[in-house]
């Protein structure tokens, strides 16, 4: 549903930041409230792509933990097991690979 552009928000800033965001406005081929308008628009779906990646990157560290733990189960297994099991294993391997 697109909505009416009804309320106005008013910001300070330094002059010289004014005329940057004038300038990159005008650049775009936009009015200032149009460009500002994107910025913020974008700045949102920046900070829901950092929330994302944030997630990701938590679910990698749990990865990289039952990685480890697959690793040190194998190590005791082949401790365990007899030199004949593992030949079998390592056959087995290479049919599937």
């Amino acid at each position: 549903m697109n909505e009416s552009l009804s309320e106005v928000i008013r910001i300070r800033v330094t002059p010289s930041h004014a005329a940057r965001l004038g300038e990159a406005a005008a650049l775009s081929g936009l009015s200032l409230s149009d460009y500002m308008r994107r910025r913020l628009s974008a700045d949102d779906m920046l900070q829901e792509e950092l929330t994302l990646l944030r997630q990701i990157v938590a679910d990698l560290g749990h990865l990289r933990d039952t990685r480890l733990a697959a690793i040190e189960t194998a190590h005791l297994l082949r401790a365990m097991a007899k030199p004949e099991h593992i030949a079998i294993a390592q056959q087995t391997l290479q049919h599937q690979r």
